[in-house]
């Protein structure tokens, strides 16, 4: 049976030739009046996408890439806190090369694949290569998010798109534009285990605990770091590494250099941009032939042609390059990290006392400051390219306002691995501890690793024409994208593996009426086939409509002085997303490897069996997302602007594995469109500008609210419905309720608890563990006792407020960002486990349950944190209230200040422009976890977030 969807050569020409004969465009200039909203589809190639005009019945948000370039990092996608309207954006990691945040439109509406579709100028692309374009090629990014603006791109709208424009030239005059930043980069928050002598004094009490019962359940001290040793640990003489301080460095480097030339007349038009920029990390290593910091470097060229001939043909070039090169030690990040937070500064010196070599033992092998400087280095070449080539033939001839295009667009991406590798041995008090042994530096060459190969053509087709009071608009777009990438990158689920070819097609069209700029319509469609699905299942209908009232045209208000601007608007559609998390071809039945049978005469041999992987789901399809839309735009006496929208989004044909089947059903289940996700909010932003003199200033605020509820995801009935997570949030957490911490009082004699206290089943208790509450009343306490946790780590309040001025020649601005109704578990940190499976201790853990008396130690009243133990402790560290945090925080993302050099100067020594300036990103943050836990609430695990300090300048010619 074929997977794929094809089209031949044959269809291909005879669309291209209906769409030629039938289908209508305009040329944009020829109706300023409608300044209609245009039809953003896969393939459609916008240079201006603003779906806000005064005439558009959609919303959308928008910024330039000026704006972006305010606050310089390396990956774009750190530039977008608080700048556009409706997008989350999450912080992860701060590791150059693999710092990318996650980015959502208003919230979750899909707890399967929820990632966005992302454009660059008009073809898909993948994230990766979004995510290193540089500011300076960026004309606009463009978040699209009403359901109208979305049905267009069927199958690839649901869960939103993000489209970005590149720079184009323009007619003028040669300009030249040069750009320099550079600036240190230091870590958001380190958070620091405690040193060797508060380690050892805590350990005692661990120890202690544990022998509570060897000692007829009662508290008797009995530590394993003696006073003398204790003493040692402070005045310095034993082992007190600090491995943080020895691993990393005070700062990294990030330098960011680009040049732009561009221009053009009535017949061509260019821009040329190259790009260079660099970021060094945080360890403390140097680079070497041996040895590398983490580290990325980036080349990007990019060249933007338009050409205009034989008065009716419009051409554009595009080619976008880009060479990353990326260094790092031969290690693990995410598990040096990990070694980090959980080594103990007691275990050996970094290196061994009596031979000078490595230290390591075989409970704690990898030296952190060896795994930088012992192992060598390993290195990846990406080369990077978009290319893409259009043609528009203006048709005025036949009728005014009749165009058609054609489009095809190559993009390529290849990785190659090279390293020099090495190893070394493990010593301790003079004793080689592991089998490692020391090798010599090695080269392991330069080797392919990975690829992706993507081919896009469009056919498109518009019409533009104005009669007296009304305008219409009309636009069609075919869109065909074959996707092939490497079988170990490639996504995640079931059958995906060698099943590396990705087959989509997409007919979307739009229709915009409006009369006398007051009265709008917008008919939109999108008709997609994706080979995911079996013949009949492969293609889907999605339609839109949206309407627009410009209240402030109507004559009761068109001399009002206060409303300068009124409009009104509501839109409904639907759209589709076939990429799930759950694998591919579910309608087909795979096998897997299951069990061993024997054969044989003279003697058994076992022959591997095989059963069905599920059961196949012939109607599986794409799901869909049905959106609603109302929104008002107000403007109040030329300076106070306002925009409002509320949404509601119902998501249903959520791919999901069907558990509600009997167990009699004798395989495992299949995958069915069976969940639905209800997702709902508002957004509204606030703008003020305004001029007193020679001072100009301007005041921005928005906020998101955005509520997600999985109305059905085929959950087997818990045992009390108050466990179910069915009417909950997406990635909700269930944990049971914490009480507070067993005392010595609510125990017997002999160690179990007293009459009338809910009986734990997680292991025996002690005093000093966290008590739960019994919430169904049987008198235990178990998992049936779980219920959700109040809040995701997915905030549902995100919000900025932006703030510029200028006086004559100097200006400032200021941007902040910030999330609220958040949660955050800290099991999910470094520092919530103390002494378990050898780990470290840390000081949010320094206030934990003790009772030994004869030492002074009584914390029972004034506990923060469970009885400290060395052994495993499923009570004490299941999910729970006691470890759900409040994750809510404010940041300011960027803070500037410039100076423009007095044009009279400039004059003198030929220079157009010149501004300097200096700028922080992430400076100052204020939160929950910052204060009481010291964890940054974004990255509060592995590779820090980072924090910069920058200066800059920009010269125009």
């Amino acid at each position: 049976m074929k997977n794929h969807l094809y089209v031949n050569k044959r269809t291909a020409w005879l669309f291209a030739l209906v769409l030629g004969s039938t289908c209508l465009n305009a040329n944009s200039q020829q109706l300023d009046s409608l300044k209609a909203t245009p039809l953003f589809a896969p393939g459609m190639s916008q240079s201006n996408p603003f779906l806000t005009s005064s005439t558009g019945p959609l919303v959308s948000s928008s910024i330039s890439g000026t704006t972006i370039a305010k606050t310089p990092v390396p990956n774009v996608t750190n530039a977008l806190y608080g700048r556009l309207q409706g997008l989350i954006v999450r912080q992860n990691s701060g590791e150059p090369g693999y710092d990318a945040a996650t980015l959502n439109i208003r919230g979750l509406g899909t707890y399967d694949n929820s990632d966005l579709v992302i454009c660059v100028d008009g073809f898909i692309t993948t994230s990766s290569y979004f995510q290193y374009l540089s500011p300076s090629e960026i004309e606009s990014i463009t978040v699209l998010k009403d359901p109208a603006s979305l049905a267009a791109f069927g199958m690839k709208g649901a869960n939103g798109v993000l489209w970005i424009v590149t720079k184009r030239g323009t007619i003028s005059k040669p300009q030249i534009q040069f750009n320099l930043v550079t600036g240190l980069q230091q870590a958001l928050r380190i958070n620091k285990p405690y040193g060797s002598y508060d380690y050892a004094r805590l350990y005692n009490q661990a120890i202690s605990n544990d022998n509570y019962a060897l000692n007829n359940n009662t508290f008797v001290w009995s530590p394993k770091y003696t006073d003398a040793q204790l003493q040692a640990y402070q005045n310095g003489t034993a082992p007190s590494v600090d491995w943080y301080a020895e691993t990393l460095k005070k700062y990294g480097r990030y330098q960011n250099a680009n040049l732009s030339f561009t221009g053009g007349d009535q017949v061509s038009k260019y821009a040329v941009i190259l790009d260079y920029m660099k970021q060094t990390g945080l360890y403390n290593v140097p680079t070497s032939a041996t040895t590398s910091n983490a580290q990325i470097q980036r080349f990007n060229l990019r060249t933007n042609l338009d050409f205009k001939f034989f008065k009716i043909f419009e051409a554009r070039v595009d080619l976008g390059g880009r060479i990353e090169d990326r260094q790092y030690p031969n290690y693990n990040g995410p598990k040096l990290w990990r070694n980090l937070a959980s080594y103990p500064s007691n275990i050996y010196q970094v290196r061994d006392g009596n031979t000078q070599n490595w230290s390591g033992t075989s409970l704690f092998p990898d030296n952190p400051v060896a795994s930088l400087l012992a192992l060598g280095r390993i290195a990846t070449h990406d080369r990077t390219l978009q290319a893409n080539f259009n043609l528009k033939e203006n048709l005025d001839f036949i009728t005014p306002g009749l165009s058609i295009g054609q489009a095809i667009s190559f993009n390529t991406w290849t990785r190659n691995t090279l390293g020099r590798t090495a190893s070394y041995a493990r010593f301790n008090n003079g004793v080689n501890t592991t089998t490692d042994k020391a090798t010599d530096i090695a080269s392991i060459g330069s080797s392919p690793t990975n690829q992706y190969n993507w081919q896009q053509i469009t056919l498109n087709a518009a019409y533009k024409r104005s009669v007296g009071k009304h305008a219409l608009s009309a636009d069609l777009n075919y869109f065909l994208s074959d996707y092939m990438l490497d079988w170990n990158i490639n996504a995640s689920g079931l059958n995906t593996g060698n099943n590396i070819f990705y087959h989509y097609q997409n007919l979307g069209g739009q229709f915009q009426y409006s009369y006398d700029d007051k009265y709008l319509l917008a008919l939109s469609a999108g008709y997609s086939g994706s080979d995911n699905y079996a013949p009949g299942n492969r293609w889907a209908f999605y339609p839109a409509l949206s309407l627009g009232w410009v209240v402030s045209k109507e004559d009761f208000l068109a001399q009002n002085k206060a409303i300068t601007f009124l409009k009104v608007r509501a839109s409904a559609g639907q759209s589709g997303f076939d990429q799930s998390n759950q694998g591919r071809y579910l309608y087909q039945q795979y096998f897997t490897g299951s069990g061993t049978y024997y054969t044989g005469n003279n003697g058994l041999n076992g022959n591997s069996g095989i059963a069905p992987s599920y059961a196949a789901n012939p109607e599986i399809r794409a799901e869909r997302n049905t959106g609603y839309n109302v929104g008002v735009d107000l403007q109040l006496w030329n300076k106070l602007s306002l925009t409002a929208d509320g949404f509601f989004n119902k998501r249903t044909g959520i791919v999901t594995v069907d558990y509600t089947l009997p167990g009699v059903f004798g395989a495992n289940p299949p995958y069915r469109n069976l969940g639905i996700v209800s997702n709902k909010g508002f957004e509204l932003a606030l703008n003020f500008t305004d001029k007193v003199g020679d001072v100009k200033y301007h005041l921005n605020a928005m906020t998101l609210y955005a509520h997600n509820q999985v109305k059905q995801m085929g959950e087997v009935a818990p045992v009390n419905a108050f466990s179910r997570l069915t009417g909950q949030r997406i990635q909700t957490t269930l944990g049971l309720q914490a009480v507070g911490f067993y005392d010595v009082t609510d125990f017997n004699a002999d160690g179990t608890l007293k009459s009338g206290i809910a009986q734990p089943t997680f292991g025996s208790v002690q005093p000093g563990d966290i008590r739960y509450k019994d919430t169904d009343g049987n008198g235990k306490v178990d998992l049936n006792d779980v219920s959700p946790m109040k809040y995701t780590s997915l905030p549902e309040w995100t919000y900025a407020f932006d703030a510029g001025l200028s006086y004559k020649s100097f200006d400032f601005s200021v941007l902040l960002q910030g999330a609220a109704h958040r949660s955050v578990n800290l099991l999910n940190t470094d520092q919530a486990v103390a002494f378990v499976d050898n780990t470290n201790v840390y000081p949010s853990a320094g206030q934990a349950w003790a009772y030994y008396p004869d030492q002074g130690i009584d914390t029972r009243a004034t506990a923060t944190y469970p009885r400290f133990t060395t052994k495993a402790n499923m009570n004490n560290y299941l999910n729970s209230t006691f470890w759900m945090k409040n994750g809510s925080f404010l940041r300011v993302r960027n803070i500037e200040i410039g100076y423009t050099l007095p044009s009279q100067l400039l004059h003198k020594i030929h220079l157009e422009n010149v501004r300097i300036y200096v700028n922080a990103t992430n400076p100052f943050t204020w939160s929950y976890l910052s204060k009481h836990y010291n964890i940054d609430p974004e990255t509060i695990s592995g590779y820090a977030g980072l924090k910069t300090y920058n200066t800059g300048i920009t010269l125009s010619f």
